[in-house]
């Protein structure tokens, strides 16, 4: 699916339409669309000279926003330059840490993630004493532009999940999180990545092979060491006839597979497993899946976490 465009005669876009449904414009250069209607676009289509806006849903001419709004614009047949502009107002600020504190610490997530990772770039920030002004932009890549705004998105998470971790905001009840992916995105990845772990990246899909998320340390001896982590939502039991035998299976494809890392452009194997549950493992369910695993290199090199474990290392990086 493409995105069509009609052209003045001095070049100007004057009608942009996806999937038939014609879309408006204030002044030709930004498009507010909603994503729904974006997830099977192709990102070679976007035209270069606009921005799209993406938003939640447009109902009956009234336009409505994500908490935090962000722009796309082509950069590259397979890239867009995505910029997430977020403003809070002390009127409406009802939260128990200062807004200043926290838009601060946010914009510091931001940069330090610019300098460490440099998939982000911190473009603006003010604080007028009634507003604060926090832009940030990076560059996502993604054959359709579906693919894009979910990174997007994840990227918003792991900024917003970082900043709760930091200013003190105790952790969402695990029972009120959504699904396994918001419980990775949101908690999970901004926790490894303030414990000092390199190179945290979302690695859901058809090919984790047991690894929702990969990882790395430099070791004591200046050696990169390739950490994964199997993350499930709940409890782990480990009654009979609990998914505890689907995960020993997942385990031993965890080791056993390689995965192309992004950062050293080569295959690798991880060394040690991390297994993150946002409830408790039940019954023995720890003693049971080591009892279970025959290779003595697999099971001295998984490391269990739940969520009173994950709790207590937030502690960590509370503000004081």
């Amino acid at each position: 699916m493409d995105i069509e465009v009609e052209r003045s005669d001095s070049g100007e876009v004057v009608s942009l339409r996806v999937d038939g449904i014609d879309f408006d414009s204030d002044d030709g250069e930004i498009w507010v669309v909603p994503k729904s209607c974006l997830k099977k676009v192709s990102t070679a289509s976007l035209p270069e000279d606009v921005q799209i806006e993406c938003c939640k849903s447009v109902q009956e001419n009234v336009i409505h926003l994500d908490t935090i709004p962000f722009k796309l614009r082509r950069v590259s047949p397979n890239t867009a330059c995505v910029e997430f502009e977020e403003m809070q107002r002390r009127k409406f600020w009802d939260r128990s840490v200062g807004l200043r504190s926290y838009m601060e610490t946010k914009r510091d997530i931001v940069t330090e993630r610019a300098n460490e990772i440099g998939d982000v770039s911190l473009d603006f920030y003010q604080d007028d004493g009634d507003y604060i002004f926090l832009h940030y932009s990076a560059n996502i890549s993604g054959g359709k532009v579906g693919q894009i705004i979910n990174q997007a998105e994840q990227l918003i998470a792991e900024i917003d999940g970082a900043t709760e971790l930091v200013v003190g905001s105790p952790l969402p009840p695990m029972d009120e999180l959504h699904d396994e992916r918001e419980f990775t995105i949101s908690i999970v990845i901004p926790l490894l990545r303030k414990l000092g772990f390199l190179n945290v990246r979302y690695n859901h899909g058809k090919r984790e092979f047991g690894r929702d998320v990969v990882f790395a340390r430099f070791t004591e001896f200046g050696d990169l060491e390739f950490w994964g982590a199997q993350v499930k939502y709940g409890n782990v039991s480990g009654e009979a006839n609990s998914e505890i035998d689907d995960m020993i299976g997942q385990l031993d494809d965890a080791f056993k597979m390689p995965f192309y890392d992004i950062y050293t452009h080569k295959r690798q194997h991880i060394s040690k497993l991390l297994v993150v549950v946002s409830g408790k493992f039940t019954e023995n369910a720890v003693e049971k899946i080591c009892e279970k695993i025959e290779s003595a290199a697999i099971k001295n090199n998984l490391v269990f976490l739940d969520g009173e474990k994950i709790a207590t290392l937030a502690e960590r990086f509370r503000q004081p």
